[in-house]
């Protein structure tokens, strides 16, 4: 029976089932105000509904009005939660029941961990613990091992803490869980938001770029100021381009959905054509004089990277040379450091240096004493950098003119890329001209010298743009805003390039492709873009398929036109 005399203190063990049972259910009848229960594992709450345990609770919190709490193991806890709260407990005939003050939760995985026993307290002046010693065991007589009883009140006190604490943590996870899933469902909308952002802010900009340099193109007779016009158009339209993309890169970082598709590469090349563009556009610059130099201490540096996010990392950094610079040089250094195996790069200016007051907060967002520009630059291309494993730091030059900027990246050794099938950029080469062999065997034969292209762009302006501009460089072009049209004019064994938008109605650009592949499984296909999540997506189905997926280019809107006939060209001719 159950000692409640206050005065006599009783402290005993039962090593005999039988005897723990019966005390056990002795304990639950006695109950006058409050019962607390932590079952360890879900084994053990099935060994004690089979004796009858779980059935008694629900008994005596009904006929005596009891408060009754009880904690329990729940096991294959979905999507790593911490915590689920549930009704009383996963069982059809066990509901919580707030009108008899039943509560049950469930502690996680790694909080039951190190319980093995159950703990009964009993109107906080009795505790029962009874040790678990095989959880295997399908019996409640065969899993357990001692058990100790107590009417001690700071026994009891201890025993209440350990529920109380358990039962606040269950409350906090449960709350962490609702929050994470609120940021969940905020992150999923943020990127949806994103993507649909970057579409409609690029959209705009494609026919403003694309059609100005069509115009400043055009053979005749063009007024200079004209001309001088359409170069401001041109030069704002870039910057808005620049803009756009830096306010997305920032939200990405901000909510860590941020990616690098990395791929093998030169890192010299990425230079030398960054470099080759800033110097195309400071060529017309009348207020500015400045020389570039590179150097290099190796010719042949391969880096395991995203090529387009480190082109926009040097472009960020000589743009924000030349920013500060009105004149002198602006030198870029790259060396390869075999010890320390990474590439360093350094951008050096000759311009007024860094301010010491933004010094500290250089590369966080919106730092710039500029009075054009966001500062978003340099805090994008210190992530990118980090992204890839590398450092990102800045300092004035010891001649107290201009500025350095630095950064490293690992570098990949001979072993790396030869694992992977790279052996020399001529090999890369090699690879991508056999393909394209493979794919079109009948571009020597009837084809003639102007190349087809087969162009389908569900947005008008877009279209007439390319269309304009890519038959200005003397291609001829088949171009079409309805998908389904399109796919009913295409000639099989006709074109030489096949210009695919990817988000268009009715049919998309997916499956349009797969469409005319059953009609041509030989002609060159590229998707174009202005949808984030499907540039990502395709970037990164790119650079890990094996298959046919791998060899197809994503072009991502907008894109100057010059540019994408400098690249059509290169793959046609």
């Amino acid at each position: 029976m159950v000692n409640e005399s206050s005065e006599t203190t009783d402290v005993k063990e039962i090593s005999q089932a039988a005897k723990i049972k019966d005390l056990y259910f002795d304990l639950l009848k006695s109950s006058k105000k409050e019962i607390m229960l932590i079952l360890p594992t879900n084994k053990a709450f099935e060994r004690q509904e089979g004796i009858g345990i779980i059935g008694l609770v629900k008994q005596v919190a009904i006929e005596k009005n009891l408060r009754v709490r009880v904690l329990v193991h729940v096991e294959n806890l979905e999507n790593s939660q911490e915590l689920v709260q549930e009704p009383f407990p996963l069982k059809e005939n066990y509901q919580q029941d707030p009108i008899n003050n039943i509560n049950i939760r469930y502690i996680a995985e790694h909080e039951s961990a190190d319980l093995q026993e159950t703990i009964l307290i009993v109107d906080r002046k009795f505790s029962f613990v009874i040790e678990l010693i095989d959880d295997t065991k399908a019996t409640f007589e065969d899993a357990i091992g001692l058990a100790t009883y107590s009417n001690n009140k700071s026994t009891a006190f201890s025993y209440v803490s350990i529920f109380e604490s358990l039962w606040k943590q269950t409350e906090l996870y449960q709350k962490l869980n609702e929050l994470n899933e609120r940021l969940q469902e905020q992150n999923k909308k943020q990127e949806e938001f994103i993507s649909v952002a970057a579409h409609e802010l690029r959209n705009p900009i494609q026919p403003i770029l694309g059609l100005s340099q069509i115009l400043l193109s055009k053979k005749g007779n063009i007024e200079q100021d004209d001309k001088e016009f359409l170069n401001v158009i041109i030069r704002n339209a870039k910057r808005l381009h620049k803009l756009t993309e830096n306010i997305l890169d920032a939200t990405k970082i901000e909510n860590q959905s941020l990616k690098v598709n990395k791929q093998y590469c030169r890192f010299n090349d990425i230079i030398t054509n960054v470099l080759a563009e800033h110097k195309k556009e400071e060529k017309s610059n009348k207020q500015r004089q400045i020389k570039f130099a590179y150097s290099s201490n190796n010719d042949n540096i391969i880096v395991n990277a995203d090529a387009d996010r480190l082109t926009q990392v040097v472009s960020n950094l000589l743009s924000n040379a030349i920013k500060f610079t009105s004149k002198g040089e602006i030198s870029v250094n790259t060396t390869r450091d075999d010890s320390e195996q990474q590439i360093i790069v350094s951008v050096t200016d000759t311009g007024q240096g860094i301010d010491p007051e933004i010094m500290p907060r250089l590369f966080t967002k919106f730092a710039t004493k500029a009075i054009v520009g966001t500062g978003l630059g340099l805090y994008i291309s210190k992530k990118i950098i980090e992204a890839h494993g590398g450092k990102m730091w800045a300092e004035n030059n010891s001649d107290g003119i201009g500025a350095t900027f630095s950064f490293t990246l690992p570098l990949v050794i001979q072993q790396d890329h030869k694992e992977a099938g790279i052996d020399t950029l001529a090999t890369m080469n090699n690879g991508i001209e056999e393909k394209r062999k493979k794919r079109s065997i009948y571009y020597n034969s009837h084809k003639t010298k102007m190349k087809r292209i087969f162009l389908v762009d569900d947005d008008y302006d877009h279209t007439i743009t390319f269309k304009v501009g890519l038959e200005i460089a003397e291609f001829e072009v088949d171009a079409y805003n309805d998908a389904a049209i399109a796919l009913s004019k295409f000639k099989p064994d006709y074109y030489d390039l096949l210009l695919i938008d990817v988000k268009m109605p009715k049919i998309d650009g997916f499956e349009l492709y797969e469409k005319i592949r059953k009609i041509d499984d030989k002609v060159m296909v590229w998707f174009i873009t202005a949808y984030e999540t499907y540039y990502r997506a395709l970037k990164e189905v790119s650079s890990t398929s094996k298959g046919e997926m791998s060899s197809i280019p994503v072009i991502e809107k907008p894109i100057e036109i010059d540019k994408l006939v400098v690249q059509i060209k290169k793959v046609l001719d």
